[in-house]
């Protein structure tokens, strides 16, 4: 398909926007659903999260699912990398990286049967690497993904 010059220009200016308004989301970083607890669903820490909370309360918006599969990162610009995924929640999953990352790095994640998720790396620990969805995955979404990834 060829666009004219005038629809090209248009069609960059939305998805600019569309970018904008994701960064102005990241800012407040708040997740948007939360998924209901389930016995075979374990909470998960960042590192060095124990140590500033003594109490032990659970800071995280949402519960993680413990995985051990096979999913698609891609740092902007850069090439698809298979890598090990952790666990997976509404808001992020924790991955074990091939390539080494920043905090904030622009990732995009992949999963099977799912539209590509814009993401961002919001902590790293070596080889492990915390990612952030833009937007968070709906519950039901979530429940149909664990149960392929499975």
């Amino acid at each position: 398909m060829h666009l004219n010059s005038y629809a090209a220009e248009l069609r960059l200016h939305r998805i600019r926007g569309r970018a904008r308004l994701g960064d102005r989301k990241m800012a407040g970083s708040t997740v948007e659903y939360r998924h209901e607890p389930n016995p075979t669903v374990v909470t998960a820490k960042a590192p060095g999260e124990g140590d500033n909370n003594p109490a032990g309360v659970e800071r995280r918006g949402s519960t993680r699912v413990p995985l051990e599969r096979d999913i698609v990162v891609r740092r902007i610009g850069g090439f698809n990398f298979d890598v090990g995924i952790r666990n997976l929640s509404v808001g992020g999953c924790t991955i074990d990286a091939i390539e080494e990352y920043e905090v904030g790095d622009p990732v995009i994640t992949r999963f099977p049967q799912l539209e590509p998720l814009g993401s961002r790396v919001c902590w790293t620990n070596g080889s492990t690497v915390g990612i952030q969805f833009l937007r968070a995955i709906h519950p039901a979404v979530l429940d149909s993904l664990v149960e392929r990834l499975v």
